[in-house]
C-alpha cells in the first residue's frame, strides 16, 4: 500500500510539473515570436509565427498520456520531451531563416530527427509493458 500511494504521488508530482513546464515554455514562445516579428521589418513567417503551436501541442499530448497511461516510463518521457524540443528548434530556425528574408532546406534534419524520437517515444509506450510481462513469466516458470 505504501508503494502504490508513493508511485501515485510520484506521477502526480511529474504531472502537475509536466503541465507548469509546457504552459510556460509555450507563453515564453508565443511572447518570443511576437516580439521578434515585430523587429522583422515587415518580415513575416508561418514558421515563427506560429512556434508557440509545437510545445503547446506536445505538452498537451504528454499530459494526455500521462494521465491516461500509468505505465507510464521514464525513457518515453525523456524520448518525448527530446522530440518536442528538436521540432521546437527546428521550426525556429526556420523561422529565423524566414524572417531574414532566406530560404533554405537546412532545416530538414530537425523535422526527421524529432519525428524519429516521437515514432520512438511511441514504441517505447507500447514496448515497455510488453517486455516487463516476457521477464515476469520467465522469472515465473
Amino acid at each position: 500500500m505504501i508503494l502504490s500511494t508513493s508511485v501515485t504521488n510520484l506521477g502526480k508530482k511529474r504531472f502537475k510539473k509536466t503541465a507548469i513546464s509546457y504552459t510556460l515554455i509555450t507563453i515564453f514562445f508565443f511572447a518570443f515570436s511576437r516580439i521578434y516579428e515585430s523587429f522583422s521589418y515587415g518580415e513575416t513567417s508561418v514558421h515563427m509565427h506560429y512556434l508557440f503551436a509545437v510545445p503547446l501541442v506536445g505538452g498537451i499530448t504528454l499530459v494526455i498520456l500521462l494521465k491516461a497511461l500509468p505505465q507510464f516510463s521514464r525513457i518515453s518521457f525523456n524520448l518525448w520531451n527530446s522530440a518536442v524540443a528538436i521540432i521546437t528548434a527546428g521550426t525556429l530556425f526556420r523561422g529565423i531563416v524566414n524572417l531574414s528574408g532566406r530560404s533554405t532546406a537546412l532545416d530538414a534534419p530537425y523535422w526527421y530527427v524529432g519525428i524519429g524520437f516521437s515514432v520512438l517515444a511511441i514504441l517505447s509506450i507500447f514496448i515497455k509493458p510488453f517486455l516487463t510481462n516476457q521477464r515476469t513469466k520467465v522469472i515465473e516458470g
